[in-house]
């Protein structure tokens, strides 16, 4: 499996001879910054997890490692655009995007990500990944669905960001399993069989299934699958890389925090939100 490079947002700038920018953020100097902080539950606080700097990954240093995000119409862009970042700066990991047919798809607000693989031309994979969006429509069509179980059957690790959890689920592949979603979908899991935890990140299986909440969880998700895969001190240095250092300046990311009066806003654009059961296109 090859890195499909033309996928990439950023521009390759040189530095100097023989290197360019991406080079210097995945290769240069790793420091280790410390604890990486997970999520809470729905209504309660958050608990910091803290990581140890000597911690290992899963994977031999030169074991090389194969990931699939998938892509569809009205997919959100930073569900995989966060962990796209994180996954590209790790050693001898190698990254896919496709969709149904494969070119073009448009994601939530028109935006048009080019050149996907068609997921039929894929063999397998070691990590699949289905982040959320707006529209689900065309990833639970029966034809899309038979990819994804085709794929998450022979896959080491099955993973989602935000209500991407949703379609995996609809595929049949989280029958029994935990799994993070939105905070405004996490209970529909439960019609499809999965169990919804209102975490910002979930394993289950040992860490076969992992999944990240709502789209900036996608962020925290992939920098935890990094420490799983290649080890605390390269997730760290791809935290540092890409200076993920959050410093929101309100408390309002999740119903827990957010005013009751910001809740009714977004509990008018998608009812039963704050239920957790709110509905988009393509889920029943």
């Amino acid at each position: 499996m090859t890195d499909n490079n033309e996928n990439n947002a950023t521009d390759e700038q040189p530095m100097g001879a023989g290197s360019s920018r991406r080079d210097v953020l995945k290769f240069g100097s790793i420091v280790t910054l410390g604890s990486i902080l997970g999520g809470g539950a729905l209504l309660g606080k958050a608990t910091p997890v803290l990581a140890q700097a000597d911690s290992k990954g899963a994977l031999a240093p030169d074991e090389p490692f194969n990931i699939l995000i998938v892509n569809y119409d009205g997919g959100t862009l930073l569900d995989f655009a966060g962990p796209s970042e994180i996954f590209h700066r790790l050693p001898n990991t190698n990254v896919r995007y496709a969709s149904l047919k494969g070119g073009n798809v448009t994601l939530e607000f028109g935006v048009v990500y080019g050149n996907t693989e068609r997921l039929a031309d894929i063999e397998k994979t070691d990590l699949i990944l289905v982040p959320g969006g707006s529209d689900l429509s065309a990833p639970m069509h029966p034809e899309y669905l038979a990819q994804i179980r085709r794929l998450a059957e022979g896959a080491k690790h099955i993973t989602s960001v935000c209500n991407g959890s949703l379609v995996l689920a609809a595929a049949g592949v989280l029958n029994g399993k935990r799994s993070a979603c939105h905070w405004a979908f996490v209970n529909k899991l439960a019609e499809y069989g999965a169990i919804g935890v209102p975490d910002r990140f979930v394993e289950d299986d040992n860490g076969r299934f992992m999944s990240g909440g709502g789209v900036t969880a996608g962020i925290d998700f992939a920098i935890r699958v990094a420490a799983k895969m290649r080890g605390n001190l390269d997730a760290e240095f791809t935290q540092l890389a890409i200076e993920y250092d959050p410093d929101p300046p309100f408390r309002s990311g999740h119903p827990r925090d957010a005013r009751p009066e910001v809740i009714a806003m977004v509990d008018k654009i998608l009812p039963n939100a704050s239920k957790g059961l709110a509905r988009i296109p393509g889920v029943r």
